[in-house]
Parts: C-alpha cells; sequence; structure tokens
C-alpha cells in the first residue's frame, strides 16, 4: 500500500512538473507568436556592397552594440534597443503595426549601407513573426568606394517636353518677327 502511495504521489509530481514545462514552453511561443516579434542582426560591411550577412567575405562579422529603433505605423510607440555581442536583435510584444526599423549607429565609427529603414508588417495576414531585419554597416575602411545613392534632379527631357519647346520657341520668334514688322510699318507711314 505504502509502495502504491508512493508511486502514485511520483506520477503525480512527475505530471504537475511535466504540465509546467509544457505551459512555460507555450507561454514562450504564444508571447512571441501572438503578440507580435521583429528580429534581425547587424553585420559588417567588408566591401560597402550592402551586403553582408552569411556572405562567406572574411570581415563581415557581427557588430554589437548598434542602436535599432522601431517606431509604429501611428507613430504612438517608439522603441529603442542595442545590438547583443552576437550582432542581433529583437523586440519581443511588438503588437500588430507596420513597423518601421531604423539602424543608428554611432555615427563616428559606422554607416549603413544597407537599405535603412527597414519595414516589418507585424501583422495577422503577414505574419506575426518577423525574422531577418538585417543591416550592414561599414566604417569606411574597405578598398573600394561607397555606393551611395542620391536623388535624381535635372532628369533629361523627354521628347514630349521637346516638342513643346520647339513650338514655344517659333510662336516666340513668330510674335517677335509679327511685332517688328508693325513697328517697320508704322515708321514707314
Amino acid at each position: 500500500m505504502k509502495q502504491m502511495k508512493r508511486t502514485g504521489l511520483s506520477m503525480l509530481l512527475l505530471s504537475a512538473i511535466l504540465l509546467l514545462v509544457v505551459g512555460t514552453v507555450q507561454a514562450q511561443q504564444g508571447e512571441q507568436g501572438d503578440t507580435g516579434y521583429i528580429t534581425g542582426a547587424v553585420y559588417r560591411d567588408m566591401n560597402g556592397d550592402g551586403v553582408c550577412v552569411d556572405t562567406g567575405v572574411e570581415g563581415e562579422d557581427p557588430i554589437e552594440g548598434v542602436t535599432i529603433e522601431f517606431v509604429s505605423s501611428d507613430e504612438a510607440t517608439v522603441v529603442t534597443l542595442t545590438t547583443a555581442d552576437n550582432g542581433t536583435y529583437g523586440l519581443a510584444d511588438a503588437g500588430e503595426s507596420y513597423w518601421r526599423v531604423t539602424a543608428k549607429p554611432d555615427a563616428t565609427k559606422y554607416f549603413v549601407t544597407s537599405e535603412n529603414p527597414l519595414y516589418a508588417p507585424v501583422l495577422p495576414d503577414e505574419g506575426l513573426v518577423q525574422t531577418g531585419y538585417n543591416f550592414c554597416v561599414s566604417d569606411g575602411t574597405y578598398g573600394g568606394n561607397a555606393v551611395i545613392i542620391l536623388p535624381e534632379s535635372g532628369a533629361a527631357a523627354t521628347t514630349n517636353n521637346n516638342i513643346i519647346v520647339w513650338v514655344t520657341a517659333v510662336f516666340g520668334l513668330g510674335l517677335i518677327g509679327t511685332g517688328l514688322a508693325l513697328e517697320l510699318k508704322r515708321r514707314s507711314i
């Protein structure tokens, strides 16, 4: 009888521990999946091409301590984190939003060579867990030139614009010619 009580008590204790472990794992998974989660990493860009994660290029290593800013689509929530020693970051309990994720490295050390900011749609139809929001930064010590994309200004005129210019020029010259002819006629009278 004592043996049965011990076995029953042991089984009850084991069941309680198992339920506790399963409940904890489910709660952790629920925290990341049910309320939104955004992850990514920041790596050194050795050649300035804006691609630095899993490239096989020597020296493209994780960067610790880079500030990552998260701004919700309504701009009511702003969260700032820094990357861990392995270059990764993660925003748990993000909540549903179209998050703007911006890498803000120390400007005296690094500049961002990849697309910045990135946008993470933490929405039920897009997925509440968003991963792979990675940034590349460089200190400018690589052998090449940085790829800098500036806005285009003064774009070349198109064919339609050329026609309008020519018609306007001919019309203007016609007015000047008519004005000169009328002035000459007035002086000759």
